[in-house]
């Protein structure tokens, strides 16, 4: 499957190019944001615990079906069973049920007029990708995908600008500009992965490299082993290697990048570079997500950005 610029040309395209905007520190904080939080998984008990804290934000409400509150951090707050029961005055929320039903929980909420926040990958088919984005332009609203490796520390203004001028001599050669891997310790299907985990790096790829998220990707190769998946790939004119796999003895990501200068390996789960901090990655999501509502640009993930990731996902796994 592929696809070109024609898939979106009934969608409003969201610019993300810079980070912060430095005159913003001296302007008036505006007021919070009225967030809710749907799914109570693993994923999205993260969100709500950090959100319970965050400025920027006052978080209204959790939905989930079937979740109890076992955290006193959230003990407070009203767990709702659908969409449909949340208060009037919700400004934004993050989707983060089960994969399978981000579409439909996300075009209801931005049916209501709310910005999202949805965690990746943005959907699993990429028509559903395709109806996200016109539901949010239709209703006007910020659509944004949770990938939130964008906001690694490792890439930095300085190392991203070192990556994306290396990418524009790399263009053209048959050799691979960079390689990823990443594993994970949970017991699921090898081909599982690429949704999971590979798209991350997807995503990465074309962002370092500010690849459009309507550039076509090519499959030169895909491995599907009984540990993982391989997969050789040609994208804006770079060669790239993707590997993702289940049933590590520890969790890993890595990243390789190949150029004039030799090979540089980053480790993006390097515990001194990504330690807790009050600006941790996800914080910093959270403030380009509130800079997006406001027509801001950012590093931020667009809608269209976690489209072009699921499609590319999808690809490599031959749908």
């Amino acid at each position: 499957m592929s696809f070109t610029s024609s898939a979106f040309d009934e969608v409003a395209a969201t610019s993300c190019d810079a980070e912060a905007d430095a005159a913003a520190v001296l302007a008036p904080a505006p007021a919070a944001l009225a967030h809710a939080v749907v799914g109570l998984g693993r994923f999205g008990s993260t969100h709500a615990r950090k959100l319970a804290g965050l400025p920027g934000f006052h978080l209204r409400a959790l939905v989930d079906p079937c979740a109890t509150l076992p955290d006193p951090a959230l003990g407070a707050l009203p767990l709702l069973r659908h969409v449909d029961e949340l208060p009037a005055g919700i400004a934004c929320a993050t989707v983060a049920t089960s994969d399978a039903a981000h579409a439909e929980v996300a075009i209801a909420l931005m049916k209501r007029g709310c910005h999202l926040l949805v965690e990746k990958p943005l959907c699993l088919a990429p028509e559903d990708g395709v109806r996200m984005l016109r539901v949010a332009a239709r209703h006007r609203v910020t659509l944004c995908a949770g990938h939130i490796e964008r906001f690694n520390p490792l890439f930095d203004e300085a190392r991203l600008a070192s990556l994306r001028h290396a990418s524009l001599r790399q263009r053209g050669s048959p050799q691979p500009f960079l390689r990823f891997r990443r594993v994970s310790c949970r017991e699921a299907t090898p081909a599982d992965s690429v949704l999971d985990l590979m798209v991350h790096d997807l995503d990465l790829l074309a962002w370092l490299c500010a690849i459009p998220d309507d550039e076509p990707l090519e499959l030169i190769d895909r491995d599907l082993g009984a540990d993982g998946v391989r997969a050789r790939v040609r994208l804006g004119g770079l060669v790239a290697e993707l590997e993702s796999g289940y049933g590590a003895a520890a969790p890993a990501a890595c990243m390789e990048v190949h150029a004039d200068h030799g090979r540089e390996r980053l480790d993006l789960r390097d515990p001194v570079a990504c330690r807790p901090s009050a600006s941790d990655a996800l914080s910093r999501q959270y403030a380009a997500f509130r800079r997006a509502i406001r027509g801001e640009p950012g590093r931020i993930a667009t809608g269209r950005d976690g489209l072009a990731a699921v499609t590319r996902a999808q690809q490599v796994l031959g749908a």
